[in-house]
């Protein structure tokens, strides 16, 4: 058991090393603002100016960027490297870098913990299994690499409502009232933090609410819910409400005009950009984002937010199987009801099993943050499934460890390591176009396999 232990804990550290390597190596190789580091870059500045500007989305993200700014000018054991300052903001780019790098590297760790807090702690193998396999998919991933490299602001909402939820599981499994009431207290502070970030952060909240009224529903509680409205509405909400503090006094506006104003921004908001793409294409990577792309001599350099091929479209089979088994399960009790069979046992204990939990729970994640897109009628982006990514690749993550380490069948577990074996082949193959390595035009060429990716 103890041999068994090292092994799991240097698969954690292989994924923190690989996470932190991947989003930290040469960072300021573009000294020039990348994609939307055109707005958010120079917003952070000016916070720290104290300058007022119109932004379209909530302060948080920019909060981050800036505070990375400013710790960056005032400790200089930060200054790993000399670098040419970026001519746009007059700063070196690592200093409106590193702070995201940071907090993308610690998704993968969050992403670990809420594994491990969801399953049962028996299941030793299959538990740590899950962990790490669900923690490497978001260390390697194209897109969450590519948005923990520059001064962007959408890694920030995973980072808060992932952390939100491992405390809320966390406290879940807590048999201390008070312990577990803190935990659910600052999973509504980093809930809230992904909201104050951009408003779909939203969707790990409606996840939680769904996922607690379903347990409620299943375990037939019926005692007044005051905890879950106090943590996952109210401390949410306030917390939301203090962090627009510091720019409303720079901007001198009101807390609700400047929601009045955002909300009419963006009904208005019907720009159509080459780059646009509906939301029921985000899983199947049919529209990435080029951020960046420069020739030189013979060389290309480009930056693009192409997930994982591998990984997304197995991810995408897998949150498709799941839902199908699960609404297979559905209409087998709803046949059941009606026609007033007895309950069998064996199918009512499965669906109180640990491994349902965590199915139906990264299912209602999934479609928490990804299905109220189909509301908004607007140019939107594929960067915007990121929150639903991360379930996406738990519930593959969850099937894996399932044919890897408890499987008595051959072929499941040959399935499952030619599976890694595809992923961590599409990881390398595609790694340059997230670090921005160069390439001939041929190789780039090479993996571009369809025109909607140029």
């Amino acid at each position: 058991m103890r041999s068994n232990r090292r092994f799991y804990y240097l698969g954690l550290a292989l994924v923190a090393g690989l996470s932190l390597g991947l989003r930290f190596w040469q960072l300021g190789r573009f000294n020039s603002l990348v994609f939307d580091e055109v707005y958010y870059v120079k917003f952070a500045q000016a916070y720290l100016a104290g300058e007022p500007f119109f932004d379209a989305h909530p302060p948080m993200g920019k909060y981050a960027v800036a505070t990375g700014i400013w710790l960056y000018e005032h400790t200089p054991w930060l200054h790993l490297t000399t670098q040419t300052v970026t001519a746009e903001v007059n700063l070196a780019p690592t200093s409106y870098r590193w702070m995201n790098a940071l907090v993308g590297s610690l998704i993968p760790l969050v992403v670990v913990g809420l594994a491990l807090s969801m399953t049962d702690v028996r299941e030793t193998a299959r538990r740590w299994s899950f962990g790490i396999l669900a923690g490497a998919f978001v260390a390697v991933d194209g897109l969450f690499v590519t948005e923990s490299r520059y001064g962007l602001v959408n890694i920030y909402i995973v980072f808060f409502g992932l952390l939100g939820h491992w405390l809320w599981m966390a406290a879940r499994r807590e048999e201390r009232w008070a312990i577990g009431m803190v935990l659910r207290g600052l999973s509504g502070v980093a809930l809230g933090c992904a909201i104050a970030t951009k408003w779909n952060g939203l969707g790990y909240v409606l996840t939680l609410v769904i996922w607690e009224c379903w347990q409620r529903t299943r375990q037939d509680v019926h005692k007044p819910c005051w905890q879950e409205i106090l943590c996952l509405v109210f401390f949410p909400l306030a917390t939301y409400g203090v962090l627009w503090w510091p720019h409303l006094q720079i901007n001198s506006e009101s807390f609700l005009s400047i929601h009045r104003i955002l909300f009419l921004f963006h009904q208005d908001l019907d720009d159509v950009q080459v780059a646009c793409s509906r939301w029921f294409t985000w899983p199947l990577l049919i529209k990435p984002i080029a951020y960046w792309y420069e020739e030189v001599g013979a060389q290309a350099y480009t930056v693009n937010n192409l997930g994982n091929p591998a990984l997304w479209l197995l991810s995408a089979a897998s949150v498709v199987l799941l839902c199908v088994q699960r609404l297979s399960r559905i209409q087998q009790k709803i046949v059941q009801l009606l026609g007033d069979q007895p309950k069998n046992e064996g199918t009512y204990n499965s669906d109180k099993s640990a491994q349902n939990d965590v199915v139906g729970y990264l299912l209602i994640g999934q479609m928490a943050n990804w299905l109220p897109w189909v509301l908004v009628g607007r140019c939107t982006y594929n960067y915007l499934y990121m929150p639903a990514a991360v379930f996406g690749f738990m519930l593959l993550a969850w099937l894996l460890s399932g044919w890897l380490a408890i499987s008595s069948s051959a072929l499941s577990r040959q399935v499952g390591f030619v599976t890694l074996v595809a992923i961590a082949f599409a990881f390398v193959f595609w790694l340059p176009l997230s670090l921005g390595s160069p390439l001939t035009p041929e190789q780039l060429q090479l993996r571009w396999w369809l025109p909607t990716w140029i």
